[in-house]
This record gives structure tokens, C-alpha cells and sequence, in this order.
């Protein structure tokens, strides 16, 4: 079964808001997953997760985490990957009281770095960070790294899937961004593009891919660099109504949401596509009656 999650606390959450408000709205507007936010740090008190993560158990809620931006796993600054780690493992800490899984992330930025260095010091750092997340009994909860939207960042389709590969898929998962890989590598369009690409991931990682599946789902605007910014469901009909270029090196619309849910239904995939839109819990709503339209046919 796949569910489809809302980035964050759904924007009609009540004030104050917050993850355990946000849970609750969640149950109530019928979504039935929702990825906390560390994007910039992890402030929440191992307390306040576990209240959070009794909560969302109860409501049956599905949780994820994603990370914060900061981290960089290809640097040499040693306090800056003293801080990579901190961010890793606070944001498993959390992970594990909320009991949420997995843990998403960017991996890093090649900065002048050839890819198999970036791919080496990746490797050497996460080997640390699992080990200290076993230590303290934080095993239970899967990291997963993020196709990365800008041409500049290490984690393009082929480095993520070395990364499972390399640590095991009860380790560490790739995240497919669909927006990103829109963006970065080439314009998704039809059901069998989203063929292609899955076609990749279980051949390289085997049937165990399909079963804890997570992915990143937007529309998304487009530059020469690659990822400019997430946008909503609808960005690509505007974009064929006024004519433009849809296969111009900048621009705006697609991939397209109904395609990605008739392949994940057909192969029988499990998990969940967090929806990025800036509209969120609209065109959460949106995506997830559409594959329940999708499981009745």
C-alpha cells in the first residue's frame, strides 16, 4: 500500500501548530502521512516525540523525518562534519521516539571533487554515523538518502543507489525526488518515463526496493543548474495552455502526479510519496483520492 504524506504540519493546522497539532489535523483532513520537518535543525525534545509518535500510532499516521539542509557528507572542514554527524544522529534520535522512518537527507556538494572522492568520504562518514546510531540503540530507524535537484550536489541518481547498495537496503534507502530528478536529469513526461527510472532502482537493488518504497513528489520549476523550486499540482497544464517550450533548459511544470500513482499501483509498491507542493495539504488531498481512485479500478 502506498500513502501520501504531507511535508510537514498541513498549512489549516490550528495555532500554535506544531508536529503533535499537525498529526492530529492530519487524521482529521483524512491524510494518512506526514514528514516532520528538521529542515533547519532538530529542536525537538525526545519527550515531545514520543507524545508525537503515540499520537500519530493511535490516529494511524505514518511518519517520516527529513533532515536538516546543513549537511554535507563530501567536506573536509572538520567542525562542519562534526556538525553533519550531530544533524544525522539528532535527527535519528528523534526518528526513533516518533518512530518514524526513514530519516531523508541530502548527501553533499562535490565542490571541485571528483565524483568517486565525494562517493569515498560519503561512505567513511556514514559508516561512523550508523555505527553510533547502533551504539545507542537508534538502529531501528532507516536513513535515506536524497536524489539531489541541483547539478552541483553530490546524490544523482547512480550515487544514491551505490549508497543502498554499499550499506544495505535496512541501512539506508534511496529517496527518489521526482521534481529533482525533472529538474536535474531529464523531463519526465509518460507513465513509461517513471517505468524507466523504477526499472533502474529494482534492478539495481532488487524486489526488497519495492517494499519500504519512499519517494519525494512536486512539480517543479526548472533551471540550466538544475531544481529551481517546488510548485503545484497544475504548474504543467499552465505551461502547455500558454504554449512554452516544455523541453527548454528553464521553465516550470511536470513531472506529471497521475502517471507515478498508476506505475506505483500496477508494480504493487508499499510505502510512501511525500507530496512537496506548496499547496500541500490541497494537493496531498489531491494525490491520495486519486490513488484511491487508482485501487478501485
Amino acid at each position: 500500500m502506498i500513502r501520501i504524506a504531507v511535508a510537514g504540519a498541513p498549512l489549516s493546522t490550528p495555532s500554535p501548530g506544531g508536529s503533535l497539532a499537525g498529526v492530529k489535523h492530519c487524521a482529521k483532513l483524512g491524510i494518512p502521512a506526514m514528514e516532520v520537518e528538521f529542515v533547519q535543525g532538530v529542536r525537538m525534545k525526545d519527550e515531545l516525540a514520543k507524545e508525537v509518535g503515540a499520537e500519530a500510532k493511535r490516529l494511524d499516521i505514518s511518519l517520516s523525518v527529513h533532515g536538516p539542509y546543513f549537511i554535507n557528507l563530501c567536506g573536509d572542514d572538520e567542525l562542519k562534519m562534526k556538525n553533519t554527524h550531530r544533524h544525522i544522529l539528532s535527527s535519528a534520535q528523534a526518528a526513533h521516539y516518533l518512530h518514524a522512518s526513514p530519516v531523508v537527507f541530502h548527501p553533499g556538494f562535490y565542490q571541485g571533487r571528483e565524483k568517486k572522492e565525494c562517493e569515498r568520504r560519503a561512505k567513511k562518514e556514514l559508516e561512523a554515523i550508523l555505527e553510533r546510531m547502533a551504539s545507542a540503540g537508534f538502529d531501528d530507524v532507516v536513513l535515506g538518502a536524497e536524489l539531489t535537484g541541483k547539478k552541483s550536489a553530490y546524490g544523482d541518481v547512480d550515487e544514491i543507489i551505490e549508497l543502498a547498495r554499499h550499506f544495505g537496503l535496512g541501512k539506508l534507502q534511496p529517496v527518489i525526488d521526482f521534481g529533482h530528478y525533472h529538474a536535474r536529469v531529464g523531463r519526465i513526461r509518460t507513465k513509461e518515463d517513471y517505468e524507466k527510472i523504477l526499472d533502474k532502482f529494482e534492478g539495481a537493488l532488487g524486489p526488497d526496493f519495492k517494499k519500504s518504497f519512499h519517494c519525494h513528489y512536486s512539480e517543479i520549476q526548472y533551471t540550466e543548474a538544475g531544481e529551481g523550486k517546488h510548485m503545484p499540482i497544475g504548474s504543467l497544464e499552465e505551461a502547455k495552455k500558454s504554449g512554452a517550450d516544455l523541453n527548454a533548459p528553464k521553465g516550470a511544470g511536470g513531472p506529471p502526479h497521475l502517471p507515478l500513482l498508476q506505475v506505483l499501483h500496477e508494480r504493487k509498491y508499499q510505502g510512501t510519496v511525500v507530496c512537496e507542493s506548496p499547496a500541500m495539504e490541497k494537493d496531498v488531498l489531491t494525490m491520495w483520492k486519486a490513488l484511491q481512485k487508482t485501487d478501485k479500478n
